[in-house]
């Protein structure tokens, strides 16, 4: 059922979605500027491996509350100037409302939304998700936080490069040691394997819906951002090809 909410109830509603997000929360907002509660559960959400994608008006974005959202380790944070929806949701609930993710808005403005619930509502949910996620997908990443994980990637690279001397040349009777690899969710180092490409943390968290499809963040190989990796197919397409060759 279609629930109805006026402002305090919204707000009550999306805590509770990013409470019970089990692996993936969307926040669309053409204003964002989030009170502290609302924060600090995103950081412990985000601590559980919760990816947190946000959208928003660039323009309308201050440096300090984007300095807030980037604590975030698994934020995908994006843009859109002509954004004008709000819509919060996670797996299994949807808050479209008139309410920005705004302090001033949750405290001041008159506001109201509804609620739907996937196992409830199944058809509306999904089609309201259908039109969600265009509004994700056509938005555009902040290059700031791409050139920030590439600097980690490339800082973690240099780093065991330096830790370890180089190996003389083995010989036939040798074993090999496994090459070096990243979670496709976090960037963490993890030994390379195309059919464990998650570290235990995230794979967790994975696990509990077990989608083989679902896209992450990062190349299984070369620990690239910013790559749609899966499970089924975790390295990126310029290391496939390499593979290939």
């Amino acid at each position: 059922m279609v629930a109805f909410l006026n402002k305090d109830r919204a707000y009550s509603e999306i805590v509770g979605i990013v409470s019970k997000a089990v692996a993936k929360l969307v926040l669309i907002s053409p204003y964002i500027k989030i009170p502290t509660d609302l924060l600090e559960r995103l950081k412990y959400m985000d601590g559980k491996g919760v990816r947190t994608i946000v959208v928003c008006r660039e323009d309308e974005l201050k440096p300090e509350v984007k300095g807030e959202l980037k604590q975030l380790k698994n934020l995908d944070l994006r843009f859109d100037e002509d954004l004008h929806a709000k819509c919060f949701y996670n797996e299994g609930s949807m808050v479209i409302t008139s309410l920005n993710l705004y302090e001033h808005s949750q405290q001041h403005n008159r506001e109201m939304g509804i609620l739907i619930n996937l196992k409830e509502e199944p058809d509306v949910f999904k089609e309201a998700l259908d039109e969600a996620e265009f509004i994700v997908g056509r938005a555009k990443k902040d290059s700031t936080i791409k050139s920030i994980f590439s600097g980690i990637v490339k800082e973690a690279k240099s780093a065991i490069d330096s830790s370890f001397p180089e190996e003389p040349k083995r010989t036939r009777t040798q074993s090999r040691a496994k090459p070096a690899g990243y979670c496709i969710r976090c960037g963490k180092n993890i030994a390379y394997d195309s059919k464990a490409p998650y570290c235990p943390d995230c794979y967790s968290v994975w696990a509990k819906y077990k989608d083989p499809d679902y896209e992450e963040e990062f190349c299984h190989l070369c620990g690239t951002p910013n790559e749609p990796t899966t499970m089924n197919k975790p390295i990126c397409i310029s290391c496939f090809r390499k593979q290939k060759r």
